[in-house]
């Protein structure tokens, strides 16, 4: 039931997320930790209502505010309160409490495991989850590593079969896996879609930030190694067996144009406002699951969420974000929540700096 509390910017304290591939130098540095290093905190969710799966600590995943009035509560709890009023009636109406979707940015000094996700009527049977996991990537930016450029691998080349692939599998042929997917190069600015079913493997250097459905189910076909770490069977097959992960994955195959033309998303900067631009990223002709755009500006804009709300993270330079009589800073790595609301949220950046900024929808929101 919606309350008449007025709902305004939600600032959210960093969230790192321990996974099983490592990276985060570069998140480090973006965030202002000093000394950066790699390690196995390589994920930052952002403005996050979603649960780690298999971490130690339960509200792993579970992103807290900053405000004074409302410091140190989970967002899940604070939407909790009145899902209808943060959420918007529409959203809710159809999706409860839940967001509908997750952001996360991602800095991989090696390449993930090869792996994929299920869809929503898999999700649902395994898992009794509304969501399975489709997912897009924007590349903000990457590194160098043992001489290897940022890559990605996604989809299989033609002549896959599920039997060919099980025995990669169960040899642990990872040379042969590899091999059967395509291996993308990426530079800052590349969007990619990856539907649920699709094999995939973000590359070693890579610093991307992912949009995806809002769970965290990942079936993963390589088997795991780190000096003190050993992981649970589960951690491949997510506790349902190998014979059901195998049920999830698509062995459709397709050339290098064929996969491109099938997930490379490009859309044209717009001007919205004087000094300001809007390059859609995913819209909803590209998704039904989310949405994200990119807005850069080096005067001021108003974003309207009279019909939702959203989220955002600043990529680079700084500024306020002003609302209800209320302002409040932002520097790069910020990350706010942003209610629904009938007022609109103006945001400016500082001086002559140019901000960067991530905007992030759920389910339905045009864009």
């Amino acid at each position: 039931m919606k309350t008449n509390i007025t709902h305004s910017v939600l600032l959210m304290h960093p969230m790192r997320v321990e996974r099983t591939y490592t990276g985060g130098k570069l998140l480090d540095q973006w965030q202002g930790i000093e000394p950066a290093s790699d390690g196995l905190m390589p994920e930052e969710w952002i403005a996050s209502s979603i649960q780690s799966r298999y971490a130690p600590d339960p509200s792993t995943g579970l992103s807290r505010i900053i405000n004074k009035e409302n410091s140190g509560m989970f967002l899940r709890d604070y939407i909790s309160k009145d899902p209808e009023g943060v959420l918007g009636g529409k959203h809710y109406r159809r999706f409860g409490e839940n967001q509908g979707f997750l952001t996360k940015i991602i800095d991989s000094d090696k390449r993930l495991n090869i792996q994929t996700h299920p869809d929503r009527t898999r999700a649902k049977l395994l898992f009794n989850s509304e969501y399975g996991k489709s997912e897009a990537w924007y590349v903000m930016g990457g590194r160098t590593i043992n001489g290897v450029e940022p890559y990605i691998l996604m989809g299989f080349k033609p002549g896959m079969t599920r039997e060919r692939f099980e025995k990669m599998v169960a040899s642990q042929d990872i040379e042969s896996m590899e091999r059967s997917l395509h291996r993308i190069p990426v530079k800052k600015g590349d969007v990619f879609f990856i539907p649920s079913g699709m094999p995939h493997a973000i590359g070693s250097g890579c610093m991307i930030a992912e949009i995806q459905e809002p769970t965290d189910i990942t079936f993963r076909v390589e088997k795991i190694s780190h000096p003190g770490k050993t992981y649970p069977e589960e951690t491949y097959h997510q506790g349902v067996g190998y014979e059901k992960m195998f049920d999830c994955f698509d062995y459709s195959g397709f050339t290098e144009d064929g996969i491109l033309e099938k997930t490379r998303i490009k859309h044209p900067a717009e001007t919205i406002a004087a000094g300001t631009t809007r390059t859609p990223l995913i819209n909803s002709e590209d998704s039904d699951f989310f949405a994200m755009e990119r807005i850069q500006t080096d005067s001021s804009w108003q974003l309207d969420n009279t019909i939702g709300f959203s989220s955002a993270v600043v990529l680079e330079g700084s500024g306020l974000i002003r609302h209800s009589g209320s302002e409040y800073a932002l520097k790069r790595s910020s990350e706010v929540f942003l209610p629904c609301s009938d007022e609109p949220y103006t945001i400016s950046a500082a001086g002559d700096q140019n901000m960067d900024i991530l905007i992030c929808y759920p389910p339905g929101r045009r864009i």
